[in-house]
């Protein structure tokens, strides 16, 4: 057990997982400070504003790898707390929802490329907001949602009032060696109000960077850790103004096609319709998931093929090549891919079919850090150095649990969930080196 009464504690990265720790941080040692660096001009930035806000984490059906289930249940406990505490359903739009799967024109397609979905059981009721055969995939609950970019927002603004310390457009560029008699300190190159360099005393580093985790290690010298990014292309879409107010759900789709490229009928429904020449020459995203929000639009996403569009400043972080700071990948965002996605929210749902009604009111683009075993790395890989990344889709439902769980391992207590297959030793190289 640590023996410190305060700590002196520097968190990189502004998105849902530094936000997290933060908060359990303050909330657990109000005596320590907490400083949050965060390169870009606003909080979250990246994937933690543009993902579906997705939640699945209860006891019943498993979705996550064994190794992330301990966390995940965590998570879905600590997420109800705090929408209870801060008025979730009002501020950021959390609720339970259902889970659906959803086999759009033939049986056995893939309905999610990234995620383990759980077995569910068919629904026999006629629904008139979906096209397809739909199957339960609830099990026993502990499935929600919620808008993380105003998750995170409210959640920063609790750390605020906690005595969070927020420094915006600041690069991390050096990090001091380990010392056994006193602070390390964090080297940062500020850009706003006026360029200077500032150097930020600190007893614990927390590097939450997202797909950045990498290059940041490696410019501060720090160990290296296989964290890559997943690219993924998002919409919002408001369903057309004659339809009733949508059920609470997440529903992942897999539509089926011929071998030969003709669109079979999309279902036994009599509202089925085929993909049009034009629309099968375009394509279209075969694996939509689909995520009904509180506030009345539906984001819709699966679209996970590198953009055909570029950046001057891309460089970073491979094998797809990121721009310096999140707020500028939405530069990357592909016109080919968002017709991919609005093609098959129409095919999916009458209801989302942006040419007979329905209104496109975001077309979105993001990275999210993923590892090669798809499990988050979270763990200290080096004296008073943490790292908490790689998180994939999942993000938004194991960020609370991360956030415990780190400040735990941070302030030397007891952990609340099993993590130990989420060390960052299960990436040793021969020679013991990360």
């Amino acid at each position: 057990m640590s023996t410190h009464q305060s700590e002196q504690i520097v968190i990189i990265g502004g998105g849902i997982m530094g936000l997290c720790s933060a908060y359990y941080l303050l909330t657990a040692s109000p005596k320590s400070s907490v400083t949050l660096i965060e390169n870009c001009r606003s909080i979250a930035p990246g994937a933690s504003s543009y993902a579906a806000g997705f939640l699945a984490g209860g006891t019943g059906n498993s979705w996550q790898g064994m190794p992330s289930r301990p966390l995940a249940r965590l998570s879905w406990k600590l997420h109800v707390e705090l929408a209870e505490k801060l008025d979730g359903a009002r501020k950021y739009g959390f609720r339970e929802t259902k889970a659906v799967g959803l086999a759009v024109g033939g049986e056995g397609e893939q309905r999610s490329a990234y995620r383990v979905l759980p077995k569910g059981k068919e629904e026999l009721v006629e629904h008139d907001w979906l096209r397809g055969e739909r199957e339960d995939l609830t099990g026993d609950g502990g499935i929600g949602q919620l808008d993380p970019a105003q998750f995170c927002r409210v959640l920063h603004a609790t750390c605020t009032t906690l005595g969070l310390k927020t420094h915006y457009g600041c690069d991390p560029v050096a990090v001091s060696p380990p010392s056994s008699t006193g602070p390390r300190t964090l080297t940062i190159n500020q850009t706003s109000p006026k360029s200077s360099s500032i150097n930020i005393d600190f007893t614990k580093l927390l590097i939450t960077a997202g797909p950045w985790t990498a290059a940041l290690l490696d410019r501060l010298s720090l160990p290296q850790l296989p964290i890559i990014n997943l690219p993924g292309h998002s919409v919002i879409i408001r369903p057309a103004l004659s339809s009733k107010e949508l059920p609470a759900e997440a529903v992942f789709a897999g539509i089926s096609t011929t071998a030969g490229g003709h669109r079979t009928s999309t279902s036994k429904s009599k509202s089925a319709r085929s993909l049009t020449a034009e629309e099968l020459s375009e394509g279209y995203t075969k694996s939509p998931e689909l995520f009904t929000r509180a506030s009345g639009v539906v984001y819709l996403a699966g679209e996970n093929t590198i953009p055909s569009t570029t950046n001057p400043l891309a460089g970073l972080g491979g094998p797809h090549k990121l721009p310096p700071k999140a707020e500028d990948v939405k530069t990357l965002v592909d016109p080919a891919l968002i017709k991919r996605l609005t093609t098959s929210a129409g095919v999916v749902s009458p209801n989302l079919d942006i040419n007979t009604g329905a209104v496109l009111e975001a077309a979105q683009f993001c990275y999210r850090p993923i590892t090669p075993d798809g499990e988050p790395i979270i763990d200290e890989i080096e004296k008073s150095v943490y790292v908490a990344s790689g998180h994939g889709p999942w993000g938004i439902t194991l960020a609370p649990g991360t956030g415990k769980v780190m400040s735990e391992m941070m302030l030397g207590k007891e952990l609340s969930a099993d993590i130990s297959k989420l060390r960052a030793a299960r990436f040793k190289q021969s020679n013991g080196k990360l």
